[in-house]
């Protein structure tokens, strides 16, 4: 049954191909013209184009590199598989948070890359209402269920790398990201969902595969025409299966939620105090298969991001352990004072500072603040961005110019904190959280990341943890390989493959007793 599914779908799909060729030739041409105008990096021509978009996706830095360096203050464009994107300068920033999403669209420059209405459903694509609760609720209540997320992530650890106090363990090696995915969606659905769905294997391993199964569907039917879309989407994601899944394990806890809800409204003893809840609270959607999709896009934004930011954090700590010693002593000082609290995160300045770092200078993205125009924008500089054309700011560029970081080339763990202490602006500039021009990596404007300030809490909770605990190399003889994520098309992420060794910290002072 499945062989023959695959099959039909493969045959769809070389039918579609070819309408979709057609399709994306008419639409890049009718683009193209509207934009013959702006200077583009690479080949404008057909065959050029189609050469370009696919050579964009694994050199994109260098690309975008060359386009900022001819192009600092102006705008350029750059082909992608299926259509053109404007890359603007940093000045533009002004005017995208200005301008209303009816005209630059964060939301449908993301449905383009990963069809959002079909590989997760309309609802969420049409009315993205969790947005908001996690911009306000989630991050009130991070005071409240920091005890929960700290329990869930001293556990998560534990079994993750099942390392015993003694000298008879020593290192052992683990794929980062791997690992990481794994104790990040604990954590998160600590918050999300509570005990003991947490926890669950099948819970925990279909939230890790959303995010590779949804981007691989996308990249499908980002090909087709829309006219072909809707009946592709039956054959070509597992949407309706995912979503089956996830009821199965939610609806006992939302028929109990709902039962309590009719009987005593809005407050009852030892009512959750978690995002399913606050969703359920707000009162529009009621069927377990809403909640479960809801659900499941909520983690699907949360845990790839989360996960692979701090996969890059564990690289930078293996490659360089002198910086855990300084880490070390900041953690162990703020813990002594405030216990492992939300308010002790406040005060690790250095912690903050390495993690700001590590986004600034490796990610996650070589093209970031994506929009859509839903109809031609004429900028404050005279910049028209035609209606259905894509536009980007060089996230990376910026992040490594050096009229805006001293030696930005140059890992500098604790450049943020010196920044702070040099008043060179708010103090809140250069903390992990804020959004500003010389700093993109949660997005700029209305659309910059809602649930920043939790996944901000939970990577330096996640950092202070290791530090303290743990001991952290590199299992690879050539370090400086590490230092590059991959690049594809305008996104940078982590190696998959890279692995890093952990070792407690009891067994360096078992030895040394001995």
């Amino acid at each position: 049954m499945q062989i023959d599914g695959l099959s039909k779908s493969c045959s769809f799909a070389g039918v579609g191909a070819g309408v979709a060729f057609v399709a994306v030739y008419l639409c890049r041409t009718y683009t193209s013209a509207k934009l013959d105008r702006m200077p583009t990096v690479g080949s404008s021509g057909l065959l050029g184009f189609y050469w370009s978009a696919i050579r964009f996706l694994m050199h994109s830095l260098e690309i975008v590199q060359e386009g900022y360096e001819k192009h600092k203050t102006g705008v350029f464009k750059v082909a992608g598989l299926t259509h053109w994107t404007v890359v603007l300068n940093r000045s533009h920033l002004d005017d995208i948070a200005k301008v209303s999403d009816k005209e630059l669209s964060f939301l449908d420059a993301a449905n383009e890359n990963i069809q959002i209405e079909y590989t997760l459903g309309p609802a969420i694509h049409d009315d993205p209402y969790h947005n908001s609760i996690l911009r306000s609720q989630l991050t009130r209540n991070l005071g409240a269920i920091y005890p929960d997320i700290r329990n869930e992530l001293v556990v998560a650890f534990g079994e993750a790398l099942d390392l015993k106090g003694d000298v008879d363990v020593g290192w052992s090696s683990v794929t980062a990201v791997e690992m990481v995915r794994g104790i990040v969606c604990r954590i998160n659905n600590r918050a999300f969902v509570g005990l003991p769905l947490c926890r669950d294997p099948d819970w925990i391993d279909l939230n890790i595969q959303l995010t590779v199964a949804i981007a691989k569907e996308g990249f499908l039917l980002m090909w087709l025409p829309k006219f072909i879309t809707p009946l592709a989407a039956r054959w070509l994601t597992r949407r309706t299966e995912r979503i089956n899944r996830a009821a199965r394990h939610l609806e006992i806890t939302i028929r109990d939620r709902q039962r309590h809800m009719k009987e005593y409204g809005k407050e009852w003893t030892d009512k959750p105090n978690d995002l399913l809840q606050w969703c359920m609270d707000e009162g529009r959607e009621s069927s377990v298969d809403q909640l479960a999709v809801r659900m499941m896009a909520i983690n699907f934004a949360a845990i790839h991001t989360t996960s692979n930011g701090f996969a890059q954090v564990l690289f930078f700590l293996a490659m360089d352990p002198q910086y855990a010693e300084v880490l070390r002593e900041e953690v162990e000082t703020v813990v002594k004072i405030h216990g492992w609290t939300k308010e002790a995160l406040t005060h690790m300045r250095k912690v903050d500072s390495f993690l700001k770092e590590v986004q600034r200078f490796e990610g996650p993205a070589i093209l970031g603040v994506p929009r859509k125009a839903l109809q031609d924008v004429k900028l404050s500089d005279g910049t028209v961005i035609p209606k259905g054309t894509f536009a980007s700011i060089p996230t990376y560029a910026i992040h490594h110019d050096q009229d805006i970081y001293e030696h930005p080339d140059v890992f500098d763990p604790l450049r943020f904190v010196r920044l702070q202490d040099a008043r060179q602006g708010p103090e809140s500039r250069f903390q992990l959280v804020a959004v500003s021009r010389d700093s993109l990596a949660f997005g700029f404007g209305k659309s910059a990341c809602p649930g920043r300030f939790f996944a901000a809490a939970v990577m330096k909770s996640m950092l202070a943890h290791v530090v303290v605990e743990y001991d952290v190399k590199l299992d690879d003889k050539d370090s400086s390989s590490r230092r590059k994520g991959i690049c594809f098309g305008p996104h940078l992420v982590p190696d998959p493959e890279a692995r890093v060794l952990f070792r407690k910290r009891q067994y360096v002072k078992k030895s040394a007793q001995k």
